[in-house]
């Protein structure tokens, strides 16, 4: 792999920030100075005045901060031997840390002020960027611990959060995995980050045993992680008891301002549509030859041969899109000449990819390019999430600039049903099957698979809030009974894959798979009216520009969703029958 200096300049980005130390050194000293200065507004956020000096006053100095984090995460990104930015790193975070606990006061002390005096707030146009703020305070304030309380939880925070990380190191550290054998009796090193080629492989004998490999690796630790999960939904369930909160699935959802009836609707509407999934298995075991054909053989990818440059790659992206109009293109144009895109893999640079966006900066994208239709997918994902930020930098406050986690993926994963789409209709026709079955293959992934996730979570929170006895052979039999529901009999599922559900590190955040299912259902059911509707874009474009202005159903007004109807499932569910056909046909 070459090194980051051999990369041409044309494949990586240019942050345009702090070309010289001076005016790194300069902001530290604003660091210097907040940390100062902020302690003396204690006890004086009662005074209007006051309190609109610690929103406001120092917002150019913490615009620069932000841009220093902004540079100093991605410049690592590229090179993490960088021996420079990896002090220039421990040092902000220190001088950060220090100007976080100056300011510790404001959280506490806002929520001691009445709510008669934050309706003011709210409803003075002169604080309009943080009315959201303030309504999110006195929309907490019930479920508000007391200082004592507070502070033992705080104490406490990280034995409370202590499960969660010895799954991690079991995960990554501890657990052993046998070999998998391939056909032809050639042996394959297993661990949890090698196994994809394996599992995704055309040798049905590797693919099987590496499956086989991973799930027996768990279920060594069953009882193990088992008592983890449950000691720390256990820990969760108590810390929502003492903020008052009726279970658990609502302390997690009010965060993002999604109503419960979100969560019902789509387990309701999933599985009401599960036969989509059976079918689409059934279609492929039909087409595999494969009289036992199981759920590992899903898994198998027969990667179309040809390499996709990053060139073609840009001109198919731009094609693909262009039901989002011409100012949505222009944007996309811009980004693939104005140096914010990073391709190319070297030594030393994170792996994947992302997009990173901060209040002032230029919204940038990471790759590992690899000349292949994956990459093509990533960076048309990634646009999305880049040209979602372009939209919001340029129509929000940088207080408004976030984006709720529910519809945090909307926005790239409507660029990737597009890509999808594009790719069936004007790929060569022994190539139409393989993007059909990428585009099912990633519905399984994000709608069913996180579906049944969701359903295994609640059953597990259900019975800890109820203070019900819960072992590991009910969470066992549990997913292996949502298994079962989920695929029928279309399709082999072996004994052992009742230990899968302690692969998903997801269930230690608490509630939080529902939203890449939602995400899918939106972002399909956008697509599907961009395609019949020559204006449908307009909205979409809106849609993009909110940011966290208004809340999770608001903004989702925008393109006329609401996810507590039957509607948006219909359109989605309707647009993946149509492709099932196309399937089915070919």
């Amino acid at each position: 792999m070459k090194n980051r200096e051999q990369i041409e300049e044309k494949y990586k980005w240019d942050l345009e920030l702090f070309k010289t130390d001076e005016e790194i050194e300069k902001v530290f000293s604003y660091i210097e100075k907040l940390t100062k200065v902020m302690p003396s507004y204690s006890g004086k956020l009662a005074d209007k005045n006051k309190l609109y000096e610690v929103l406001y006053k120092y917002r150019k100095e913490e615009i620069e901060i932000d841009k220093l984090v902004y540079y100093v995460f991605n410049t690592y990104s590229v090179d993490n031997s960088n021996t420079r930015i990896i002090k220039l790193n421990t040092r902000l975070n220190n001088a950060l840390a220090k100007l976080s606990a100056s300011t510790a006061f404001i959280g506490p002390q806002l929520y001691e002020l009445p709510d008669k005096y934050l309706l003011e707030i709210i409803n003075d146009k002169k604080f309009s960027e943080f009315d959201n703020f303030f309504k999110d305070i006195i929309k907490m304030k019930p479920h508000k611990l007391d200082e004592k309380t507070s502070e033992i939880v705080a104490k406490l925070n990280k034995s409370l959060n202590q499960n969660a990380e010895i799954y991690d190191i079991i995960n990554h550290s501890e657990i052993y995995f046998d070999d998998a054998l391939d056909s032809k009796g050639k042996s394959h090193k297993i661990d949890n980050s090698s196994c994809e080629d394996c599992l995704i492989s055309t040798d049905r004998e590797l693919r099987k045993n590496a499956y086989y490999s991973l799930k027996n690796a768990f279920k060594r630790f069953n009882k193990t992680f088992a008592a983890l999960l449950l000691g720390d939904m256990t820990s969760d369930f108590n810390i929502s008891k003492l903020k008052n909160f009726n279970s658990q699935l609502e302390a997690a959802l009010i965060e993002d301002d999604v109503p419960k009836a979100v969560f019902d609707k789509n387990i309701l509407e999933v599985t009401k549509n599960i036969k989509i999934l059976q079918e689409y298995v059934k279609i492929r075991a039909k087409k595999s030859g494969l009289k036992d054909f199981a759920i590992y053989d899903l898994n198998e990818d027969k990667k179309i041969n040809g390499k996709v440059s990053i060139e073609k790659a840009q001109a198919t992206i731009i094609n693909a899109l262009a039901p989002l109009g011409e100012e949505y293109i222009k944007n996309v144009k811009i980004k693939f000449n104005d140096k914010s895109i990073d391709y190319m893999p070297n030594k030393n640079k994170s792996t994947g990819g992302y997009s990173n966006s901060a209040y002032g900066c230029k919204p940038i994208i990471l790759m590992n390019w690899k000349n292949n239709y994956d990459s093509m997918s990533t960076l048309a994902h990634e646009m999305g999430h880049c040209i979602n930020s372009v939209y919001i930098l340029s129509s929000q406050p940088r207080e408004k600039c976030g984006v709720v986690i529910p519809l945090a993926e909307i926005a790239s994963t409507v660029n990737e049903i597009l890509l999808i789409n594009y790719m069936i209709s004007h790929c060569p026709k022994n190539q139409k099957e393989y993007y059909l079955q990428q585009l099912f293959d990633l519905c399984r992934g994000t709608i069913f698979t996180q579906t049944l996730f969701a359903e295994f979570e609640l059953f597990a929170h259900t019975n800890v809030d109820n203070e019900t006895p819960i072992t590991y052979e009910d969470l066992n039999n549990k997913f292996f009974e949502l298994l079962k529901k989920y695929y029928g009999k279309s399709c082999v599922i072996p004994e052992y894959d009742r230990y899968g559900w302690s692969r998903i590190p997801h269930f230690y955040q608490n509630y939080y798979v529902y939203s890449y299912s939602t995400g899918m259902i939106t972002a399909i059911s956008i697509v599907a009216k961009l395609l019949t509707d020559k204006n449908y874009y307009k909205k979409y474009i809106e849609f993009l520009k909110n940011g966290s202005s208004k809340s999770f159903m608001e903004i989702l007004k925008y393109i006329g969703i609401d996810l507590t109807t039957d509607e948006p499932y219909e359109t989605a569910f309707n647009f993946l029958k149509e492709k099932l056909k196309e399937y089915k046909n070919c």
